[in-house]
Formats: C-alpha cells, structure tokens, sequence
C-alpha cells in the first residue's frame, strides 16, 4: 500500500497538542462556569498561570533526577554547546508561555465576571 509521503514535523505535532490542549482549557472553562461560577474561572486561570510557571522554571533550574547532575556537567562545555542548549530550551518553553498567557486571560475573565456578578446585577 503506498504512502502518501508527508511526514509530519516535530514541530507541526506540537502545535497539534497545544491546539488540543487549548479547547481542552476552553472546555474546562465553560464547565467551571456552569458548575462555580466566574470564581471558578479565576481558580483555573490561577491554576493554568502556575503550573506554566513552576514547569518554566524548573525547566531552567533542575531540582532533582538525573537533570541535576547533567547541569553540573553542563558547567565545562563550550559556549557554542550552551548556546545550542539554552536555544533548546527556549524552544520547549514557548509553548508554556503562551498557556500562562492564557492563564492570565483566564484570571482577568473571571475577576471580571465576578466583579459583574457581584456589583453589574446589583
């Protein structure tokens, strides 16, 4: 059976994910506001907006595993392989981002939505 003979990239896969990963969040979103209201969007952006954090920042600064030791060994390579490195990690941190991005968003909507519950239906 012959193939079609596209191959996709890396990088088309991820972008596929991201996509999946933001109508999850929208469907997350329309499901919280019908269960908890606009306070529980602000809970789900806060929660977005920090694990995007805490998965940045753990993705520059390994804390435990082997990704610890291979940080102390990173310490005696050329500047041209940290460089390479650290635009590797750029590139798998873009994406975090853009969802604490969307994070942010959803904390504006739901202090928002709150704000027009409390005092917009006086």
């Amino acid at each position: 059976m012959p193939s079609c003979g596209m191959r996709r990239s890396a990088s088309t896969i991820v972008d596929g994910i991201a996509w999946v990963g933001i109508f999850a969040l929208i469907a997350a979103s329309l499901g919280v506001v019908l269960v908890l209201g606009f306070p529980g969007v602000l809970i789900l952006g806060l929660l977005t907006a920090l694990t995007c954090a805490r998965a940045e920042l753990s993705e520059r600064t390994p804390t435990w595993g082997q990704a610890v030791f291979e940080a102390r060994a990173a310490r005696g390579r050329s500047p041209e392989e940290r460089a390479a490195a650290d635009e590797a990690v750029a590139r798998a941190t873009s994406p975090l981002r853009y969802y604490r991005a969307c994070g942010l968003a959803l904390i504006v909507a739901g202090l928002l939505g709150t704000a027009w519950q409390i005092w917009g239906t006086g």
